[in-house]
């Protein structure tokens, strides 16, 4: 769910803290190929041709994207247009960089801080040692000088994050990448492809939840649905938040949850864990004390519903009781605060 050590939202902050206190005049490190608070996108996609020729080289697509456009589809919380394009220029310029590899489905990605070192060298770099690469142009194209970064895991990355690691290794045929000026539409599609099926589908939970009133997710399996999951154990499982607002009232949205559960043998559990935005969904981290897997998910599954993802199995150690393989993913439905009392 989170790009690597520093999301995007971080870099931002980072931005906006810059802009608010005293600083040297704005400027972007490559004015002629990314002028301050303008969208631009560069990129190359390899054709059959190239890549049979280069048959060490990973990447089949390399994308960069100056991007000043608020994702109201986050969890996280979104700053405006006005804001992100205030914040450009100081302490350097933010970049999103798309891949795509050869021998992996799907897009990968993650911010970068583009600055000019004293030496004259421009570097986009990934806080929390997570690499980066040098940025130079050559006539209308930009040269990347790949020195390796991280596009999934890293530091301060979820447990999900952190097991689907991936790296943009500088191997013999992913040293230098060439782009070319691309429509700003061709980054926008992959910053859109990059997404989550499920950030379409209804309002944020953010938005959701961002309310003094109580809020209940909650499902009742009955027993032709039970008798067709045997390998389900739960009859009854719902979150509630209680009347009051957020956990903590700084930019990212927290929220304590309580998690009930009625098993088909009668057993009752319940347990009140931190729930706090992250990127799509809100992760969950159950005690961090315990060995093994500790995270598991809410995300939106239409208006009205959400989706628990506990494909970790977290629950299972959460609630100290034994569950059963169909126990891993709960569509609920937000109804009234008495559905979550049982």
């Amino acid at each position: 769910m989170r790009p690597a050590s520093l999301t995007m939202l971080g870099l931002v902050i980072l931005a906006l803290s810059a802009a608010s206190t005293p600083a040297q005049e704005k400027s972007s490190p490559l004015p002629s190929y990314m002028p301050l608070g303008k969208e631009v996108c560069y990129g190359r996609t390899y054709d059959r041709n190239h890549l049979a020729s280069h048959p060490r080289q990973r990447v089949t697509s390399f994308h960069l994207f100056r991007d000043f456009t608020p994702d109201e589809s986050a969890e996280s919380p979104s700053y405006s247009a006005g804001n992100l394009r205030e914040a450009d220029g100081d302490g350097g310029i933010i970049v999103s960089a798309y891949v795509r590899f050869r021998n992996r489905p799907g897009i990968f990605w993650n911010g970068l801080n583009c600055t000019r070192t004293e030496s004259g060298t421009v570097r986009c770099g990934i806080d929390c040692d997570g690499g980066g690469f040098a940025l130079r142009g050559r006539g209308e194209t930009l040269l990347v000088e790949n020195e390796g970064f991280v596009v999934v895991g890293g530091c301060g990355a979820s447990e999900e994050d952190s097991a689907q690691a991936d790296f943009v290794a500088p191997g013999a045929d992913d040293k230098v990448f060439r782009l070319d000026p691309k429509p700003v539409a061709e980054c926008r599609a992959l910053e859109d492809a990059r997404r989550p099926a499920w950030a379409k589908l209804g309002a944020p939970l953010r938005v959701r939840l961002d309310t003094s009133d109580p809020v209940c997710f909650a499902r009742h399996y009955d027993d032709a649905h039970l008798a067709k999951h045997p390998r389900q154990t739960v009859r009854r499982i719902a979150v509630r938040k209680a009347a009051g607002k957020r956990l903590d009232p700084g930019e990212f949205p927290s929220y304590e949850l309580t998690f009930r559960i009625e098993l088909k043998s009668g057993g009752h559990f319940e347990r009140k864990i931190a729930c706090h935005a992250e990127q799509y969904a809100f992760l969950c981290t159950n005690d961090t004390a315990t060995d093994g897997p500790r995270e598991f998910f809410l995300s939106r599954a239409g208006d009205g519903h959400v989706m628990l993802r506990d494909r970790r199995g977290v629950m299972q150690t959460m609630f100290d009781t034994t569950l059963g393989s169909d126990d891993r993913l709960f569509r609920l439905e937000q109804t009234s605060d008495g559905a979550c009392n049982f």
